[in-house]
């Protein structure tokens, strides 16, 4: 089973007849490189919190400050904290979406497989040996990517020190642990999405239309908010401990995950009313949102991180002359640190909306040619994709951003005497989100080709 299963993964790769297991090879590749980098930059401030530069050292001994040098550091890794704490779930996120590419075909194919005389447990067992076959492709190339950009990040400082590429590594049970919760992550959303044909062979046949979302959602948005805000009130960026830095990361993790839960439910509210018009691509857009708001989600979640972030970098001091070195050296860390988070945020949007576009553009190939055929023009399809992709990003923005904003309104208080010009800062943040929605966009019009394939077939379904 295991060879075979290999050798029809390795043969789909080669043949690459629609294009998703080279796009899932990539996606794997992106998830692991980002995984590895995050967990390298965790394992660094660990290092550096237990022993501190000596440029850090000497900025903070020039103070009057409650806290002693080591406490200072320590905050460091509790940030890191944080920033996993919102990156691992797009991360993660689109290491499942990729398991679940083509997910529609691959569950025809083993229906199939089913009906000849296959186990439930065999046709499972094989899809996901499949599945880590091109898990572990794509990972053999994340790591090499990562070591690659090792190098790099000798242009960046944190605790007023350069990094070096050795810092970056970490022990070798941290990255066997990443690299086998991709690999579980894996196992698990390829039994799950291919569940309904362990059940019956013919499960796959059955188009059942989605429940409509409902309201608890925006509830526990609002308790999110509300346990954030009641945390903040006591929490002060300069003199809070480490068990203050954790309280407060979790909560605003918990914020962040619960943007998640209603951004879905809102995609659909929006989507319903816009789906009456006489505008083709318009009409199957949004009707293909309201159909399924978690798939759209998923093409932008990424995207709402970047709002998120974005908006909470205006707590962050612009101007650090006028204050003492050590919080010059802190507050340019956490800049520092937003920016690479928003970066990944940026790789993290594009090849989700990609491979989440491809995916929905292979599984509604029957639907496509079927269209055509009757004589929809191609252009339709673009326009609908691209209106797929900007009604929930523009949807996803507009909570984001001002959830943003009212998360860092109790740090902006704070540093109001030494915050830079909102101005700039605005301009800065329309700059990172517009690069977001540009690749968005560019990733769903990359989709195009794809389309062309299917079109361009010729076959008969029934064969």
């Amino acid at each position: 089973m295991i060879g075979l299963s290999s050798r029809l993964a390795l043969s789909r790769l080669s043949d690459n007849r629609s294009g998703l297991d080279a796009l899932a090879v990539l996606a794997f590749a992106v998830t692991s490189w980002l995984a590895l980098t995050v967990a390298g930059g965790t394992s660094m401030f660990v290092a550096r919190a237990a022993n501190p530069p000596e440029p850090f050292v000497e900025a903070a001994g020039k103070v009057d400050f409650p806290q002693s040098t080591a406490n200072l550091a320590s905050m460091y890794p509790s940030l890191a904290a944080i920033a996993c704490a919102i990156l691992v779930i797009p991360i993660l996120t689109l290491g499942g979406a990729a398991a679940r590419l083509g997910a529609s075909g691959r569950a025809r194919r083993l229906a199939a497989l089913r009906l000849i005389g296959m186990t439930g447990g065999e046709v499972i067992l094989m899809s996901v040996i499949e599945s880590l076959v091109l898990a572990a492709i794509g990972i053999a190339i994340g790591a090499v990517l990562w070591l690659a950009t090792l190098p790099a990040w000798s242009a960046v400082s944190f605790l007023g020190e350069p990094l070096r590429a050795s810092e970056m590594l970490m022990p070798a049970w941290v990255a066997l642990a990443v690299i086998g919760t991709i690999l579980l992550l894996v196992a698990l959303s390829t039994i799950i999405g291919l569940q309904r044909v362990r059940i019956s062979p013919l499960g796959v046949a059955r188009r059942e239309s989605t429940r409509a979302l409902t309201w608890w959602r925006v509830s526990i948005l609002v308790g999110a908010i509300a346990a954030f805000l009641f945390v903040a009130r006591s929490f002060n960026l300069r003199s809070s401990d480490i068990a203050g830095f954790v309280i407060i990361g979790g909560v605003l993790a918990g914020a962040v995950f619960a943007v998640n839960l209603v951004g879905p439910f809102v995609i659909q509210l929006v989507a319903r009313p816009l789906a009456r018009t006489s505008n083709p691509s318009r009409l199957v857009a949004m009707r293909r949102l309201v159909a399924d708001p978690k798939g759209a989600w998923r093409n932008v979640s990424a995207v709402s991180l970047l709002g998120v972030i974005a908006a909470f970098m205006l707590a962050v001091p612009g101007d650090f002359e006028d204050m003492p070195e050590i919080f010059a050296i802190q507050f340019a860390d956490i800049r520092t640190g937003a920016i690479i988070t928003l970066t990944i945020g940026l790789l993290l949007a594009a090849t989700s909306t990609l491979i989440n576009q491809a995916s929905a553009t292979v599984d509604r190939g029957e639907q496509t040619i079927a269209l055509t055929r009757m004589g929809t023009p191609r252009s339709v399809f673009t326009k609908a994709r691209i209106a797929q992709v900007v009604v929930p990003m523009v949807t996803t923005l507009a909570i984001s951003i001002p959830l943003g904003l009212l998360l860092a309104m109790p740090f902006m208080t704070q540093m109001s005497a030494s915050a830079g010009s909102p101005l700039k800062a605005t301009a800065s943040i329309g700059a990172i989100v517009g690069a977001g929605i540009a690749m968005s966009i560019a990733a769903a019009l990359a989709c195009s080709p794809i389309e062309s394939r299917i079109l361009a077939a010729d076959y008969r379904p029934n064969d």
